[in-house]
């Protein structure tokens, strides 16, 4: 009988990252897989790998064979485990590591809620959590999409012109985003937006969608899954009791190639998410 839930941890050229970050999955009970996949990493980070886990009997580490970005490295592992009759996943880059050892009893605990995915407390250097991204759909989300440039330079204008700017603070632990500060201490808390970095994907996701949508090759990830979510009516989630520790480690350097690869994915975001469904899920959820 094959386990109700596996992982899919992607590497491109971290491999010690990504060692560590599997290490922290294998310390959690039961006998999940992970399937490790290198994005065609210039280094030799597969030979690495492969090395690293040969002989585990939980781990199988492949190659994509070519770097097609986040969603094309994921959907290899994510066939991987389909193959195994598995079709509810944890996606999680290679600068994450799993801090609740409770984490797969809670994220089959919500597919059997019925939810579709689930994003946890993000923890990182700084004090908060990078989840919930965006709690709620709002026309500012919506116009940030569909005018990009122009609605940047209008938000800017109607910034200095009318909002006196608020004198600003550090964050505070205890403030609404940290674990237990809210009434998501209790439960789950509907939410319109995870981070991609670690989340998770239910049978009723993978059920409606089949895989990640590969168009977009880095950046704006996060964004189909939630427009894929509203428009189908499936739940999305931010578990505050479910953590895990994110490096935000780097794979590629700043430079043109980042802002070309932000460009593209913007102008796909465009076309694929629909203004008409936005607004509508936008006044359904108001």
């Amino acid at each position: 009988m094959s386990p109700d839930l596996g992982f899919v941890v992607l590497n491109y050229v971290n491999h010690d990252e990504t060692a560590r970050c599997v290490d922290s999955i294998l310390a959690l009970a039961g006998d999940a897989p992970v399937i490790v996949v290198d994005n065609a990493s210039p280094n030799g980070a597969f030979d690495v790998l492969a090395r690293h886990f040969a002989g585990h009997a939980r781990v199988t580490v492949l190659q994509s064979g070519r770097n097609g970005g986040y969603s094309s490295g994921n959907n290899v592992g994510i066939r991987a485990l389909r193959e195994r009759g598995i079709l509810n996943v944890v996606i999680a880059t290679s600068d994450t590591r799993v801090e609740s050892p409770d984490l797969v009893a809670r994220c089959l605990a919500a597919r059997d809620a019925g939810i579709a995915v689930v994003g946890p407390y993000v923890r990182g250097d700084e004090p908060g959590s990078d989840n919930p991204m965006l709690p709620r759909l709002t026309l500012q989300y919506i116009a940030a999409i569909h005018l990009g440039k122009l609605w940047t330079a209008l938000k800017g204008i109607a910034m200095r012109t009318v909002v006196k700017p608020r004198p600003s603070r550090s964050p505070d632990p205890a403030a609404a985003d940290a674990p237990g500060a809210t009434d998501a201490r209790d439960g789950l808390t509907d939410v319109y937006m995870v981070h991609g970095c670690f989340l998770f994907l239910s049978e009723h996701y993978l059920h409606a969608f089949g895989e990640l949508d590969e168009d977009i090759f880095m950046y704006g990830e996060e964004d189909l899954i939630a427009f894929n979510c509203v428009r189908r009516r499936l739940r999305v989630v931010y578990d505050p009791r479910m953590v895990i520790y994110h490096g935000d480690a780097k794979s590629t350097s700043p430079g043109e190639f980042r802002l070309r690869a932000a460009a593209a994915s913007m102008a796909k975001l465009r076309r694929k998410m629909r203004v008409g469904p936005l607004i509508h899920a936008y006044l359904r959820s108001h």
